[in-house]
């Protein structure tokens, strides 16, 4: 006798329902995405100083901030500096070396060309630190970390100058690994004692000088342009910071307005310029942080740019535990 085609059915159904638990449970229990992982860890803010710790001072954060960000326009090489509390919280069980890679590669700090950036990762509560540098290094760069770690920013954590280690340390990476490594001159190692910095620092005084009074040349050069009016040489040019309210009652400038105008014929010629940095002010007025202006480096390579460059790094630097 043939069973209706419902009860015939049944034991499908049964069974169904045996295997959903089942089959929601491995789903449940299955390795995350990559992207998962990503979420874990701490996502930047601004791509040259991410002071999650509060630890640095207003002052060390401008001069670190102004430092990576003048290296990044005048060499391409990309630098942040990131201080954590406890890298357990953002998965970082399995030790400082791994946690700082992970978080060097999903970040994407540096060039992804040249791959030529760094990072400064202090961990307060864990008590480490480390210099994460790029895979286009050498190992050279990495016996120069090490000595930057142990000589620069060790000792002024050890004595309670967690800030002005991080900032020591962060001037001294880019004094004689970053700059040297963009300009292609070989690397001096510092085992011989503190001079190093000082000897490299003549030389990038000199040619600072040397460049600032060409580039004032230059700049007056340019400034003896003509009117396309009426062809007299030498507009007059004025500019101001353009000002944008923040919620907080404070405001930031990420523009210039410049005006252009001609003594001779009264021409003029107004426009909106994007500032290389994107200054911040508190309610007060009083200067807060700066960052990259991603507007200003588009309009230089005619494309967009926000955030870091891709870069990567094959687990590179130096390590330090105070």
């Amino acid at each position: 006798m043939q069973l209706p085609r419902r009860i015939r059915l049944l034991p499908v159904l049964a069974l169904l329902a045996l295997l959903l638990p089942a089959s929601m449970a491995i789903a449940q229990n299955a390795a995350p995405a990559p992207q998962a992982e990503a979420q874990g860890l701490p996502q930047w803010q601004h791509t040259s100083v991410n002071d999650f710790a509060r630890v640095l001072t207003p002052e060390d954060t401008r001069a670190i901030d102004e430092a990576l960000i003048r290296l990044h326009d005048e060499t391409g090489v990309e630098g942040t500096v990131v201080t954590l509390r406890d890298r357990r919280q953002f998965g970082g069980t399995d030790g400082l070396e791994p946690f700082a890679t992970r978080l060097f590669n999903t970040w994407g700090v540096g060039d992804a060309q040249t791959n030529l950036g760094f990072m400064l990762l202090v961990l307060t509560d864990n008590h480490e630190a480390r210099i994460e540098l790029g895979k286009g290094f050498s190992t050279e760069a990495d016996i120069l970390a090490q000595d930057i770690m142990r000589n620069t920013v060790l000792p002024a954590f050890r004595e309670d100058r967690m800030s002005q280690g991080i900032r020591d340390g962060t001037m001294a990476a880019i004094d004689l690994i970053a700059r040297p490594v963009a300009a292609g001159q070989p690397l001096a190692s510092r085992a011989s004692g503190g001079n190093a910095l000082l000897d490299n620092a003549v030389p990038v005084v000199t040619f600072g000088f040397i460049g600032f009074v060409i580039f004032m040349i230059i700049r007056r050069a340019l400034g003896r342009n003509r009117c396309p009016k009426c062809g007299h040489r030498g507009l007059v040019t004025s500019s101001a910071p353009v000002e944008t309210p923040l919620p907080d009652g404070g405001h930031l400038v990420s523009q210039t307005h410049q005006t252009r105008r001609c003594p001779a014929c009264g021409w003029q010629d107004e426009r909106q310029i994007p500032s290389p940095q994107i200054m911040y002010y508190g309610p007060t007025g009083a200067y807060l942080r700066s960052e990259r202006n991603g507007a200003a480096r588009a309009g230089l390579r005619g494309g967009s740019s926000s955030g870091f460059g891709g870069g990567s790094s094959s687990g590179g630097g130096a390590s330090g535990r105070w």
